[in-house]
């Protein structure tokens, strides 16, 4: 008897202590739940009077300050290198500290140093996470970041988070301001060290943002950050071992963590005209965006910050010594003067139109003057069609009169944009008075239906992450060079494409900035050396962010009178356009094409053949064999089809 009572009991106490975990945990997190709304309330509520760090009561702090942030994997060190150089830029009066966990060469190290940055070496904390708890949204995010970028491993990602406490070992300043990697200071930020630690921005949700924190390094509180980092393992990433550390945290104002996804909120303006720090976490990234884009990139793109970031990039490296071969090129031919005009000056629209399209005509040639109204008037045609801007390239040609003429006649649906260099990458500048989602890339001697162009529209509208267009091209693989090379849809087996030509081609009119203003300057000095290939790069540049391929469109007239002066009528075009391929994939990093098979054109009967049960199977029998005859794969090289080339 004495012993079932004794196993009773002790069954007894083994429960009661395995429901107050559970209830432990399960109040832990509805508890911090409940504060993060009261945080969000407090931060967010529509009675604040929203306040930067400065308008705050001082708390008279002149300690020893520094900036911090950490290189714990290798994509970290050009955004580092960047967010140093920022910081160094607003004449800030505190150290910046960079925690260095991954070996990193002595060039990339002497880099930071002669930025101003002082290199602490360390080991990253290792926490076993518990993957059950992970939430799907995260395993998707991971997935989608390392199926791009192969080298960064899904559990370092996630262990570089938590990495931020490194901070709390900073014992040799009084304050320090923790800065996520992928951040950039646009103005003096020295104030915040004047907030009461610890003091940190709110996601929405009340979520404290481990992002930028001000906190008073202390050994002790970074030992107990490390118990709590494994206590709150099984917390969802979203919550947080911080979240549950860090009970009361002083809220700082969102300018100094202001990120793409807050233009979709009320107080967007606010916000983004008075930012103190861009956050590129979770968002598209200047750096690599052209092959590495995020799923959901209209939301993850805002163009004064990825200008913004490009344009400290280029200054970092211009101090570094870096970019020689670029620095003649910048003042000429580069992007300052065209972004910083389109910034200033383009159209303040809630959201562009979505049921019409902008063209961009490019036209270069005095003799094509007098064919050039005919082609505008086109254009005219289409109910669809918004306005009409002509890239007038030649500097030193006016404007004809009967052009002129036409423009007063257009009444404002006609627009010259005259350009003060003559380079093929004016014909994707961003236009300030653009307003529609959608935009025409068209050549002045090629000609197509006005309908078949509405079509393509209708066509784009469905697809609009896909470049859309009537002349399409392929990069195939040459196995005895080892390259890749320029090619026909049609020799390949099956026909296949991946490049859609500039003849006449629709695309979002977001790539016009992006390809101006946010691809690095040697993309763009490649375009101007070569005269040519602008049309392939652009296609590496959608492909890469979208990860969508092209959208063939079937015309029964299309006209391209290109062949008759143009660049493609050079006998060595198309030895050109394969180098082309080969070197763009090497400045881009990797290859972004995308091919397909399936084309668009207007509805007409299908033909269904009928046939008896006795012939089905002599009919499948052949079918069968032709199909065995496809699977050779017959690829034209460039010289069998210099003369065919269109």
């Amino acid at each position: 008897m004495r012993p079932r009572l004794v196993l009773l009991v002790f069954v007894n106490v083994l429960t009661l202590i395995a429901f107050l975990a559970w209830r432990e945990r399960y109040v832990t997190k509805e508890s911090l739940l409940q504060m993060m709304d009261e945080r969000l309330k407090a931060v967010f509520s529509p009675d604040r009077e929203v306040s930067t760090a400065a308008d705050a009561a001082p708390t008279n702090f002149t300690g020893r300050a520094s900036f911090a942030s950490m290189i714990c994997m290798e994509g970290d060190f050009i955004p580092v290198r960047t967010l140093v150089h920022s910081l160094q830029q607003t004449e800030t009066n505190a150290d910046i500290v960079v925690v260095v966990m991954i070996p990193l060469g002595d060039e990339k190290r002497d880099q930071l140093t002669k930025l101003g940055a002082k290199l602490v070496d360390t080991e990253p904390i290792k926490v076993e996470i518990d993957e059950s708890q992970t939430s799907a949204a995260e395993k998707q995010i991971e997935k989608e970041a390392t199926d791009k970028d192969k080298s960064e491993d899904p559990k370092r990602l996630r262990m570089c988070r938590s990495n931020a406490i490194q901070a709390w070992r900073l014992t040799q300043w009084d304050r320090v301001l923790y800065m996520h990697p992928e951040m950039l200071a646009v103005e003096n930020i020295d104030d915040v060290f004047q907030e009461p630690p610890f003091t940190a921005t709110l996601e929405l949700g009340g979520i404290l943002d481990d992002s930028i924190m001000l906190l008073e390094p202390n050994m002790d509180i970074y030992s107990e950050l490390k118990r709590a980092m494994v206590k709150t393992a099984q917390l969802p990433h979203d919550v947080g071992f911080l979240n549950y550390f860090f009970k009361d945290i002083h809220p700082l104002n969102p300018v100094y963590n202001v990120k793409a996804k807050y233009q979709s909120l009320d107080y967007s303006r606010y916000v983004f005209g008075n930012a103190r720090v861009f956050n590129y976490e979770g968002t598209m990234k200047p750096w690599n965006f052209w092959y590495q884009g995020p799923k959901n990139w209209r939301q993850s793109f805002h163009e004064d910050m990825i200008y913004q970031w490009r344009k400290a990039e280029y200054s970092a490296r211009e101090k570094l010594g870096m970019d020689k071969d670029l620095l003649e090129w910048r003042p000429k031919r580069g992007s300052k003067e065209v972004c910083e005009d389109y910034l200033a000056n383009k159209l303040d629209i809630p959201e562009k139109i979505m049921d019409k399209y902008s063209v961009l005509l490019a036209t270069h040639s005095l003799r094509r003057q007098a064919t050039l109204p005919f082609v505008i008037k086109q254009f005219l045609m289409s109910p669809k069609v918004d306005k009409i801007f002509v890239i007038w390239h030649d500097k030193n040609q006016p404007v004809s009169k009967n052009i002129r003429d036409l423009v007063n006649e257009a009444q404002g649906s006609v627009i010259i944009l005259n350009q003060t260099v003559d380079s093929l990458n004016n014909r994707f500048n961003p236009v300030k008075e653009l307003r529609t989602a959608a935009v025409l890339i068209s050549d002045d001697d090629v000609w197509t239906p006005i309908d078949d162009i509405d079509m393509a529209f209708e066509s784009w509208q469905r697809q609009p992450d896909s470049l859309v267009g009537f002349a399409p091209r392929v990069d195939c693989y040459d196995p005895s060079s080892e390259t890749i090379k320029y090619c026909w849809p049609f020799r390949m087996k099956p026909p296949r494409y991946s490049i859609m030509l500039t003849k006449l081609m629709f695309m979002d009119s977001n790539f016009l900035f992006l390809w101006r203003c946010g691809l690095p300057d040697n993309i763009l000095k490649y375009v101007d050396d070569l005269i040519n290939c602008e049309d392939i790069a652009m296609n590496f540049l959608i492909s890469g962010v979208t990860n969508r391929a092209p959208f063939h469109i079937m015309s029964e007239e299309v006209y391209d009178f290109g062949l008759d002066g143009g660049i493609s009528s050079n006998p060595a075009h198309f030895k050109v356009r394969g180098k082309c391929v080969q070197e763009i994939t090497d400045l881009f990093g990797r290859n972004t094409l995308l091919s397909v098979q399936g084309s668009v054109h207007r509805y007409s009967e299908t033909d269904f053949k009928s046939t008896t049960w006795e012939d089905f199977l002599n009919v499948l029998k052949e079918k069968e064999a032709y199909g065995e005859q496809l699977e050779v794969v017959d690829v034209m090289s460039p010289e069998d089809i210099v003369q065919n080339d269109i």
